[in-house]
Formats: structure tokens, sequence, C-alpha cells
């Protein structure tokens, strides 16, 4: 869209942005005469026409606010000549918001736009005022010859912000308001996209769910929100935290095949926690861990890692291997995950880093992990507003699974320590059985202390069945063959005995071949169970070697920040918060998991014998691809039907 070339004389009803609204009192006027009263000067102000601006493309210098919003100043720069002269007083324009004359609706709304603003950024903004500025109305071409002065302008609206990332759900025309219009245009897309295409803003504000199509469950979800069913969409716009990965322009690193050596790595990774966590009689009953989504989280971590703190995490994580390494294999991992109508795995990176001048992050550091994870990366405040931006991620990357990764207090500074970065992983699987339960019956699961707990019982006949020794095992395939839930049951030992005596490379090698399907019949039967898991992880890693890195002393992150800088201050990990759930029904199954490193400154037919394994009691078990790479390990000791 072209700079505005004409004048439009509008009303500020007609302009009211209604999407977001935060709380807010009232701003006087910084123009009105102290002796003039309210209902005077909208009345005199009234009979002004008002004037409609589109800035397209300026560069944020700076947001200056008091905490009230009595003042506020947004410092932008216009593109000169085809760039941004930052650096040239001249070409500083201040635009000071006056919202004396607006509804508290119309006067809400402007300040939540505002908040999404942040320096340096690339915004386009649309504003009105009571007062003609011509020089607002020039193109680029035109302001190259007329631009000579620093310029001061007084706006009474913001009506709409677009920047990267920021996107209005819901407001699939773009214009400014999620209304009957709206569904309108969801239904023609829908039915007809080639005749009906999206432009790239409307089709982001219409995926609601962001899994990059428009479909009726975008639909629905409108017409929810419109009816009054629901209030907010789980996708809904980020608050004040300013999206900066797509300014980074890095090519993704296509990654190492994953084999045996990644899965090995993994499964060593995962068993060690499993075994470090298991704690059923003082704590959780039932566990749940994902290891893909824990190394994931800190191999981002160790990219900023140097000496002894980076030696300890690559020997934690990568069994092994070196840190590049696992960079590689998690790039090939991250781009080839199953997205099929009956098997999806989905993976999500990000990092959040607060907003401070003493804060500079290095380049290197973002493009490593933009490079082999696809970290989303994002500038922010680091208050009550960044945990809500981060809990909206989690919830839409788990697909509301896991609806709040961090309490309203998580980033508050102390006398201890103050949190500086979160680099956090989602993990989100779905996955319909390859066959499926056409029954569930009623039956007893008994606990660690014999005592039996009503479940429903799904039974079925499988053809993989594994031998571990202390242990009888079973595989059943998912819907495409490339996942499969893998049930342990303990023989003689009990739950708590059997995990501690637990080996992950013999687990490993007794999984890579099951016995011959024609020498033995299998059958299993599933509890169905839903539960939801929550872990520190930070006692746990240190005693599995990676001491160093939550030690404020020696925690060396040195290619995270620069230290140079004036104030700067060294990182380390403060805490490693993990949270998984899962649902396993008639149907499939579904899990998600997140995990945040946060950071702070401080031949002829034989005889079959028959085999039953029924997971009727305390059992181990697995979500593992076709490498048997444990996306999911778990403990049950108590379950009940709920």
């Amino acid at each position: 869209m072209e700079n505005m070339k004409r004048l439009t004389k509008v009303t500020a009803g007609l302009m009211s942005f209604a999407l977001a609204l935060n709380t807010a009192g009232s701003l006087p006027s910084a123009r009105s005469s102290p002796a003039m009263t309210a209902s005077a000067a909208q009345g005199y102000y009234a009979d002004l026409p008002l004037y409609e601006y589109e800035l397209k493309d300026y560069y944020v210098l700076s947001v200056e606010k008091d905490d009230d919003f009595n003042f506020i100043k947004i410092s932008l720069v216009p593109k000169i000549e085809g760039s941004y002269s930052i650096w040239s007083w001249s070409y500083v324009m201040d635009f000071y918001f006056d919202g004396n004359y607006l509804t508290k609706d119309e006067y809400e709304s402007s300040i939540d736009m505002i908040s999404k603003l942040s320096t340096g950024t690339i915004v386009t903004l649309k504003i009105t005022a009571r007062e003609d500025y011509p020089i607002l109305r020039l193109t680029e071409e035109e302001r190259d010859y007329n631009f000579d002065s620093r310029g001061t302008y007084y706006i009474e609206e913001v009506t709409k912000v677009k920047a990267p990332d920021i996107n209005y759900y819901g407001d699939i025309n773009d214009d400014g308001t999620v209304d009957s219009f709206d569904l309108i245009t969801y239904r023609k897309h829908i039915n007809d996209p080639e005749k009906y295409p999206l432009e790239k803003d409307c089709f982001l504000n219409g995926d609601i769910d962001q899994n990059e199509v428009i479909d009726n469950d975008d639909l629905q979800l409108v017409s929810d929100f419109l009816m009054g069913k629901i209030d907010k969409f789980y996708g809904s716009p980020m608050i004040g935290s300013i999206r900066l990965d797509d300014q980074v322009d890095i090519r993704a690193e296509e990654g190492k095949v994953t084999d045996e050596a990644f899965a090995k790595a993994e499964m060593e990774f995962g068993i060690d926690i499993l075994k470090k966590s298991f704690d059923p009689v003082n704590e959780d009953k039932n566990l749940l861990i994902s290891p893909v989504s824990i190394s994931s989280a800190l191999a981002m971590t160790a990219n900023g890692a140097d000496g002894n703190t980076k030696a300890e995490m690559e020997k934690v994580l990568g069994n092994g291997m070196t840190l590049d390494q696992l960079n590689e294999y998690m790039a090939y991992y991250v781009q080839n995950l199953p997205d099929k109508d009956k098997e999806k795995l989905y993976i999500a990176n990000s990092i959040w880093f607060r907003d401070e001048p003493t804060f500079k992050v290095f380049d290197e550091f973002l493009e490593q992990n933009k490079k082999y994870y696809n970290s989303e990366i994002y500038k922010t405040p680091f208050d009550k507003n960044t945990v809500k931006d981060i809990n909206k991620w989690v919830s839409s990357n788990t697909k509301g699974m896991i609806p709040r990764l961090l309490n309203d207090n998580d980033l508050d500074t102390t006398d201890e320590k103050k949190m500086m970065m979160a680099l956090i992983n989602t993990l989100y699987f779905e996955a319909e059985w390859q066959k499926k339960y056409e029954n569930s019956y009623d039956g007893d699961f008994t606990d660690l202390n014999g005592n039996k707990h009503a479940i429903k019982e799904m039974y079925s006949t499988e053809q993989e069945y594994f031998d571990l020794g202390d242990a009888d095992a079973f595989k059943k395939p998912y819907a495409n063959g490339d996942y499969s839930f893998v049930g342990i049951l303990p023989r003689d030992k009990d739950i708590v005995e059997y995990v501690k005596d637990l080996d992950a490379d013999k687990l490993m090698e007794d999984l890579k071949e099951c016995e011959d399907p024609d020498t033995v019949e299998l059958h299993v039967m599933i509890p169905k169970f839903k539960y939801d898991y929550s872990k520190g992880l930070k006692e746990i890693l240190s005693d599995m070697g990676m001491a160093e890195a939550f030690d404020k002393k020696l925690a060396d992150f040195s290619k995270i920040n620069d230290l140079s800088v004036d104030g700067a201050e060294p990182l380390f990990i403060d805490e490693v918060l993990h949270k998984t759930k899962i649902e396993v029904t008639e149907k499939g199954t579904k899990a998600a998991a997140v995990t945040a490193v946060m950071m702070a400154a401080a031949a002829a037919m034989p005889v079959k014998r028959i085999v039953n394994i029924y997971l009727n009691k305390p059992f181990v078990y697995m979500i593992v691809d076709k490498n048997n790479v444990p996306v999911f390990i778990g403990a049950a000791t108590e379950l009940e039907e709920k």
C-alpha cells in the first residue's frame, strides 16, 4: 500500500480499533489550556476536521512514556532515498500522543497498540490528528527534496499498527475489527481459495491456530468469539514482546540424518533423567518427560557456553558427540517431523531476552540457534506482560495442552538474581493408533501399595514383543508406522527397583529387534489414561554432570552476551522448567511438552507361546520413532479413571 496522498476527514468513532484492550486511565492533553475544561476542549476540538495519515515502513527510534501514560512520545525515522538515516537529527519525527478527546474504548485501544512498538523495529502506523501535517502525506521520493527540518506532531489516535509478527487474529479482512464480515471472508476463502486468495497479512491474521492453513477450525474459533462462547484466542497477538528472528537473515541448516548415535544419546539422556526424577513414594505418582524437548532447550543454551561449562554440557547431552554434531542432528530432526492426518509431531523453539542497554546479545548466538533450531527470537521487557506472552506462545505451540508455563512473579528481579533470558522448546505429539480400539472395559489398576483404582482397559493383539530379561515389552504402532507406543512391564522387581536398575544401552539394544511374530501370540492391555507432570531439573542436571552451568561464579556463557558493555553481567542457568501432559484413548495419543532454560545474570509354523502384557500395575512406557529416539518416557504407578 502506498503512502496516503490525499487528506481524509474521519470521525474518531469510525476509526476505533477494538481488538485487544488494556486498562488505562485518563490522559490530560499536552496542549489544552489549564483554564479550559475537558468538556469545553472537546467541544472546541470536535469542530475541527480530523485527518488520517498512514506512515509506512518507519524505523522506531524510541518510545518514551511514564507508568500512567500521562506522557507518550514516539520517535520515528522515515525512509530517505531508500534507507533510514537514523543518526541524522533532521530526519527524526516526534509524535506526541494526545488521547484527551477520545472515548475510553478508543483511548485504551490506542494505548494497546502503542505498547506493541519497540525500539529498532520497522512499523507501519495509521494515525489521526486534528491538525494538518502536509509533510506526513509526502511519498518517499517527495520527502527526499522536502524533508529538511525536525518535526514534532501531536496525534489524537493510533488506529493501526503493523510490524513483523504482530497479527490480529480473526481479522482476516484486515479492516481493524473482528466482525461478521470476517466470517464471510473465511467462508469464501475456505470454499474456493484460488478464487478468493489472501494477502500475507490477511492470511496470518486468519490462521488463528497457526497450522499454516485457513480451515474450518479457524472459522469455528471466530464464530465462537463473535457469539461470546470464548473471549480470546489462545493464539492471540503478543502484548509487548517484539519478534526479531525475521530480521536474522540466515539459511536454515539441513543437518545430519538421525541415526543410532543420536538415538543412543537421547535414550541415555532420557533414562538418566527418568532414574533421577522417579520417586513415586515421596513425589508424583506418575512421571512423564520428553528427552527431545529437554535436550533441544539445553543445546540451544550450550551454543552460548564456553570453556568447562560447554564441555560439561556436551558430555551430558551428547553421549560422546560434540555440540556441533548435536546441532546437526537436531537441525535435521526439527525439519523432518511428520505432519500427516493421523500422525503429527510439532517442535517449536524460541529465545526471549530482556530489552536492556547493558544486555547486548551476540548476533552469532542468535544466528546459530536460528540456523539449527529455527528459533523464534523475542526482545521483551521481562515484566508481567512478558509472562503473558510466553504463556500464550507455549499454549499456542502445544495446542492448548499446556496453557501456562510461568507464574506472574517468575521474572521478577530479586536481591540474588535478575532474570535475563529464557530459551524455550515446545513439543506436541498427536497420532491415531494403526488399529484403533473399538471398545474399552471396566477394570482395576493396582498401585504401589496394593490399592485398586477403577480404570478403562483397552485390549488388542500386537505383533512386536521384546524379552528384556527382567521385563516384558511390546510396541503398538501409530497410524503411519513412524512412531510407536512402547509398554514395559517388570517381571519380578517392583517398579522403583526396575527404574533404578535401567540400563539405556541395554534397552536400546533389546528394542532393536522384536521376537519372531510367528512364535508369539501377543495380547496386551493399555489403560485409558490422562495426566500432567512438571519438574524443575536444576538438581538433576547438576547431578548428571553439568553443575557448572548453574553456578553463579563458575558458569561461562560468554558467547551469549557482550560482557565488555558497561554494566553487563555474566549469565548462569537459574532453573530448567519442564512440563508435560499425555492423553491415551481408544483413538490414539496426544502428548505435549515444554522445557524452559531460565537464565539469570549471578519356516514351518512352530508352536506359539502365549504372552500377556497387561499394564494394570505400575509400568514404564515410551513413545519412540522408528530409530527408537524416545520422544517421551514415562512411568505410571497410580492410574484412575477421572
